[in-house]
């Protein structure tokens, strides 16, 4: 679950013991988890952190969970949404199906079922942002801004290895010979280094990183190892 770590859930739920018993577990997945005990709290919460997923109940005091959703829907699609209920109606279903819902969940339900709809809601997350690059070990590269992440820390790049690492984000299945690797950084970035300086770089880039991270092999090149 080293994926949900790079993002932010909102949890509604107004029964205080489920409340309780979740946002613990919640809390060991995700970067940040805020919670709300009503409709109204999570509404004023998402308009203040704008978290990547919603994971609310329908039947809430003040604004009622679908009515919430259809709320934060008129502004943004991005968010993921995953909804729980203690009912099955047929027509909050219909309705929640309508407003992009991506997953629906009738209590009680098990922790591998919540597993689930949480990791099918940070799937879609990936694919609507390909920028964020999820590589083997929980590190990410920020493909905009060029900074490679371990949890919430930085790895302090040089110019010239974020820019490598740009490179070999571009296509992150494929392998990168030296010579492509100078040319892209002649072309892409106007960055002159020679075989021997690129070799020099990818050296002292691999102190910084596990050996899992950046995959070498004879007559094709190197390339990045993504997580799965």
């Amino acid at each position: 679950m080293k994926r949900f770590r790079h993002y932010r859930l909102l949890y509604a739920e107004d029964e205080p013991k489920i409340r309780n018993s979740y946002a613990d577990f919640l809390s060991g997945l995700f970067k940040e988890v805020y919670v709300a005990k009503d409709g109204a709290e999570a509404l004023r919460i998402y308009r203040e952190f704008g978290p990547d997923i919603l994971m609310s109940d329908i039947l809430m005091p003040k604004i009622e969970g679908l009515d919430l959703v259809e709320r934060i829907r008129r502004e943004d699609d991005r968010t993921r949404i995953v909804m729980t209920t203690a009912y099955s109606d047929k027509e909050k279903l219909l309705k929640a199906t309508e407003l992009n819902i991506t997953k629906y969940l009738i209590k009680p339900f098990r922790k591998d079922q919540l597993l689930g709809a949480l990791q099918t809601a940070v799937d879609q997350l990936e694919k609507l942002d390909p920028s964020h690059l999820l590589l083997e070990g929980g590190y990410v590269f920020d493909r905009h801004t060029r900074l490679l992440t371990y949890g919430e820390r930085p790895i302090r790049l040089s110019r010239n290895e974020a820019l490598f690492l740009s490179i070999l984000a571009q296509d992150p299945t494929s392998f990168f010979t030296l010579e492509l690797i100078s040319e892209r950084l002649y072309l892409d970035y106007d960055r002159d280094l020679s075989i021997d300086a690129l070799k020099s770089l990818i050296k002292r880039f691999r102190k910084k990183i596990p050996d899992q991270l950046l995959e070498n092999r004879f007559g094709l090149g190197y390339r990045l190892m993504v997580s799965s």
